[in-house]
Parts: structure tokens; sequence; C-alpha cells
């Protein structure tokens, strides 16, 4: 019960973090997420058939957790069966059916939320193999072109490269950029990042913090 508590209160935390907006670009979650994508000159039929092609592919990955299930059946017959010893009405039973399907799926809301942002991955990994640039930096792309791929595995990498690329995204150095390992220390890491204008963006993080640098 001690764990299933725990995990609630990681689930209240999750749901705060995130905050979309209701409808357009950057909306939805999963396999519903509307793309933030620059996109090539395409015709807006040839767009919407690429994103339903990638939308169904991330529909495709199932969502897999059971680690909570047989603490929810001693929850769910618990509260059933107080409910039927007490002499509930029939509709006050289905109320409370409804309450135990809805909690079932709030339990397991963290791992709901990796699911989602796997499926999201997945989509914009399709999506970017088509020639569309990920804008949203709140989903992750690990497609990368075969160009970038070569010059990926000779590079060096550290603790915060992942958060000295995204600082790079925010600064407009390059919609998908590269950063190289060239120091490091205690607590701290220099990356240098080739930004599309010509220019390289110098980076240090300190304890996973990273600014640029001058």
């Amino acid at each position: 019960m001690k764990k299933l508590l725990s995990v609630a209160c990681a689930a209240a935390l999750v749901c705060g973090c995130a905050f979309r907006p209701n409808e357009g670009p950057g909306s939805g979650s999963g396999a519903d997420y509307v793309p933030i994508v620059e996109a090539p000159t395409v015709d807006k039929t040839v767009y919407d058939q690429d994103l339903a092609k990638c939308r169904a592919s991330a529909a495709g990955i199932p969502f897999r957790a059971s680690q909570h299930d047989d603490a929810l059946v001693v929850v769910d017959t618990g509260a059933l069966g107080v409910g039927w010893m007490a002499g509930i009405p029939a509709m006050a039973g289905v109320v409370m059916i409804g309450g135990l399907v809805g909690f079932n799926k709030w339990v397991y809301t963290p791992e709901r939320r990796v699911w989602h942002s796997k499926q999201e991955t997945v989509m914009l990994n399709c999506m970017a193999q088509k020639g569309y640039i990920n804008a949203d930096p709140s989903v992750r792309v690990t497609w990368l072109p075969p160009s970038q791929r070569a010059a990926e595995t000779l590079r060096l990498t550290g603790r915060d490269t992942y958060n000295a690329e995204q600082l790079a995204k925010t600064q407009r150095c390059a919609a998908t950029p590269i950063a190289t390992l060239v120091d490091k220390g205690p607590g701290f890491e220099r990356h240098t990042i080739p930004c599309t204008n010509g220019q390289v963006l110098a980076v240090r993080c300190e304890f996973g913090n990273c600014r640029v640098s001058s």
C-alpha cells in the first residue's frame, strides 16, 4: 500500500510539470500529440498523409505496466466488498465502479507519461526521416540523418551533452544541435556546438546547469 501511495504522489508531481496548449500545434500527448515542425515546402495534403503514417507508427507502441496490479486488486476488492456489505444502492455501486476504474488508471500515470513520451519520439523520428524538423523542445528526437550519424560516432560526449544541446536549441543555434565535449573536470563540462549560421556556440555546464560561455 505504501508503494501505491508513493506512486500516487509521483503521479501528482508529473501531472503538475507538463503544460501544453489545449489545441493546435504542441497540444495532445502520445499518439494524439500535434507536432510543431519546420516543414519543407510540401502541399498540406502531403503533410497530412505523412503525419497520419507517423501517428499510426506511434499508436502501434503498446502500453505495458502491471507492477501495481496486485495492490489494485486488493483495493478494488476491498472497496466493492465494503460497499456490498453496506447495501449501497445499484446506482451508487455503478458510480463506485467508475471511480475505481479511474483510480486504477490514475495510479499508472507516471508509466503512462513515459509511454506517451516514447510515442511522441517515435512520431517525430518518423517525421524527421521525411524531412520535417522538430521545433518543440519538450519532444526528444533521436533519429539523425546518415551524415550526422557518422559524426555522432566520432564525437566525445559527457553527462551534460543533452542539456547543452537543449540550451543550443533555445538559442536557435540549430534545429538539431550536435554538441561535442571538449573539456571536463570536477562538477563541470564544456561543449562546443556548430550552428547553422556558421558560428560555434560554447556552452559550460556545472552540475547539469548549462549556460552560454564567452
